[in-house]
């Protein structure tokens, strides 16, 4: 399904949002692309029929998907930890600024709360 241009926009303050939050985690070296964006490239995009839809953001090591019903997101955050942190210990901060990070942005739409449930994948050391 292509997405409405509100939708489109949600998606992308969503992604933004995520990975600001993840960022700003101490112990996070960087966010990493997945599998999926490195072979697929940075230019991967999708426009509606009518090309009036705006091409879908995308974020290196950040996806996410809308969930229904209820409305909520999954979020896939994939990242490098950096030396002298223990792993857990960053993907579960991240996994909470994230989370937080996402129901803030809804509420300050006047969005009721969303379920988020956010999976983090520690993909190297640096």
């Amino acid at each position: 399904m292509i997405p409405s241009q509100e939708e489109a926009k949600e998606h992308t303050s969503v992604l933004e949002a995520a990975a600001d939050a993840a960022r700003r985690t101490p112990g996070v070296a960087y966010l990493r692309p997945g599998f999926g964006d490195l072979v697929r490239g940075a230019a991967v995009r999708y426009r509606s029929r009518d090309d009036q839809t705006p091409a879908a953001h995308r974020i290196a090591g950040v996806r996410a998907q809308r969930t229904d019903p209820p409305r909520g997101w999954n979020l896939r955050i994939h990242l490098a930890v950096a030396r002298g942190h223990r792993a857990l210990d960053v993907a579960r901060e991240v996994r909470t600024a994230v989370t937080e990070a996402v129901r803030e942005l809804a509420a300050a739409s006047g969005a009721p709360e969303p379920r988020v449930n956010v999976t983090i994948t520690v993909t190297d050391i640096a």
